[in-house]
């Protein structure tokens, strides 16, 4: 009976350690996908300086130009900003989750050495008795002899 709870509980452990990794499986994805999202934006605005780097090279650089490239500019580094705060929460979410899933593996071998050792000690159990039972056999044979 111990046995089959220790065996649900077993398995339970495994289910929540399946999950868990699921989990983190996602998460990582999910901080890879913004730092990609946050390199095309720093790429854009490399991109953006050296096209003004050429046209201010050229001297053909009026104001109305140089109020859009600088919107512009101050636009990206706003989202770059933002998109940076979103991979440091992105990346809190990771470690909590590798904390999770870490504190799940643990739990479910500490039970699998429970099913272990419970597991022998039946067994132990189970050949004491039968060790009896062939002693107390040999013992009535010789007995009758």
């Amino acid at each position: 009976m111990t046995s089959k709870r220790i065996s649900r509980i077993l398995e339970l452990r495994q289910f929540t350690k399946d999950i868990c990794e699921t989990e983190l499986k996602k998460s990582l994805e999910s901080l890879q996908t913004e730092k990609t999202k946050l390199t095309h934006i720093e790429n854009d605005m490399q991109k953006t300086l050296s096209d003004y780097k050429e046209i201010h090279e050229d001297g053909l650089v009026n104001i109305h130009e140089l109020e859009i490239f600088n919107n512009y500019l101050l636009h990206m580094n706003k989202q770059a900003g933002k998109q940076k705060e979103v991979i440091s929460k992105k990346k809190l979410d990771v470690e909590k989750k590798k904390d999770k899933m870490i504190n799940a593996h643990k739990e479910k071998q500490m039970v699998e050495i429970i099913h272990t050792k419970l597991l022998q000690g039946e067994t132990k159990e189970s050949d004491k008795k039968e060790q009896k039972e062939a002693d107390l056999n040999f013992l009535y044979k010789n007995l009758r002899k």
